[in-house]
């Protein structure tokens, strides 16, 4: 579980840090196998500075070479014998959506696997402030668009 500070995914305080800064990652793996149990769970739930992908999901993307030739020249591929790793940029950034948004190069890898992401979700993942919790389509709406925050 993410522990940035003295908070947790847990801890309805987090989303206002993955609300500023969108790289932050939010691990919440319990309820995303809790959503996946009938199916899904193959897919990438979303991407960020590595992105890891299987063999089976390099081809649901049309193949090595079809996600080569989609990305920009920031964006770097490592294959291993089970698939790829991208890397979105030299270094990890955050963003900062308050001055500067989303890096180019995160961008351009939620593009990539944008076809392919699972977002088959019932409820909603992320915990919310108390004000925003206690509504399911607000907390379903909020867990699309952290998942979407790339696009």
């Amino acid at each position: 579980m993410s522990d940035p500070g003295s908070e947790n995914s847990a801890d309805a305080y987090y989303y206002p840090w993955l609300m500023q800064y969108p790289a932050l990652e939010y691990d919440a793996m319990g309820s995303f196998w809790t959503e996946t149990q009938n199916g899904g769970s193959e897919l990438p739930r979303s991407s960020n500075w590595l992105t890891i992908l299987g063999n089976a999901n390099v081809e649901r993307l049309g193949g090595l070479e079809a996600i080569r030739a989609s990305i920009l020249d920031n964006v770097h591929l490592e294959t291993y014998s089970g698939g790829v790793v991208i890397r979105a940029g030299k270094l990890p950034a955050l963003g900062d959506a308050a001055t500067g948004g989303i890096p180019e190069a995160y961008r351009t890898v939620a593009r990539l696997i944008k076809p392919i992401r699972f977002e088959g979700y019932e409820y909603g993942i992320i915990k919310l402030p108390p004000h925003m919790d206690d509504d399911d389509d607000v907390s379903l709406g909020e867990t699309l668009k952290w998942l979407r925050r790339f696009d």
